[in-house]
């Protein structure tokens, strides 16, 4: 794999490139006038990241590019702007202050509505398991410029840990965060949005463990959440209370921690 840039890029898109094959451990190639397709018959790679002023993205021969966006969280924040709820955030009883452990990061979409949920006197640290989407979705997440000024807050304050959630876990002391939160996508279909669709290819597919939920339990102060899908089954095998009852395509249930059984 290989980190290039697009055609004639600026300074700053340079300083990008730069930054981003160094934190990867790759080569920058010099864009040129090359083609994608060129470029992989002279590096003899598939995989090529392309850094231009709109951010970072993964091509591949026959996938959709893998790139950082905000996804439901530009609407989700704009929704909380104009004084609605959010669900989850309601589940986890989130308030300002609150530190938020995101298990299962992905690209980020709920880690940062928490971020803004829990204001800049709090905490949002999410675990992504694949090396690749933790950088991409780290660099999306310092990087990537928009106009809704909350929204870009929020997501300037997500920290990304690259390590499967259960290694965390086992690590962090008692009582470390307010919640942990869980969404385990791929054990079900949790959503249909087409905004996750290219993360799929890159994926942690493995289920939900009983030593994570019980690591989690102990890590948190105030409540263990879970998303799941319609079909989901989770919640019943692990013992998570629902919150209200099924709505839309997702649903959320929790458990309270030992601390506040």
């Amino acid at each position: 794999m290989i980190v290039t840039t697009g055609y004639e890029p600026s300074s700053a898109t340079q300083a990008h490139a730069e930054e981003l094959a160094r934190t990867l451990g790759l080569p920058l190639v010099p864009r040129k006038e090359e083609n994608l397709t060129t470029l992989r018959q002279r590096h003899q790679t598939d995989g090529i990241i392309v850094v231009s002023a709109k951010g970072a993205r993964l091509e591949t021969t026959g996938a959709p590019p893998f790139f950082f966006h905000p996804n439901t969280a530009a609407f989700r924040i704009k929704r909380l702007e104009r004084g609605d709820n959010d669900t989850m955030l309601s589940a986890c009883q989130i308030q300002p202050g609150d530190e938020v452990l995101d298990a299962t990061l992905g690209l980020g979409a709920d880690a940062i509505v928490f971020a803004h949920g829990v204001g800049e006197s709090g905490r949002v640290v999410g675990c992504e398991s694949k090396p690749l989407v933790a950088a991409l979705t780290a660099d999306g997440l310092r990087h990537y410029e928009i106009e809704q000024t909350n929204l870009q807050s929020a997501m300037r304050r997500v920290e990304v840990i690259s390590r499967h959630h259960l290694d965390v876990l086992r690590e962090l002391p008692d009582g470390s965060f307010d919640v942990v939160y869980f969404d385990p996508m791929f054990t079900a279909t949790v959503e249909a949005s087409s905004g996750i669709q290219p993360l799929r290819q890159f994926a942690n597919e493995s289920e939900l463990t009983y030593e994570a939920v019980e690591q989690a339990m102990r890590v948190a102060r105030r409540r263990v959440v879970l998303k799941e899908g319609q079909e989901g089954n989770l919640s019943q095998r692990f013992g998570f209370t629902p919150y209200r009852r099924r709505m839309g395509q997702v649903t959320y249930s929790y458990r309270e921690a030992r601390g506040g059984e």
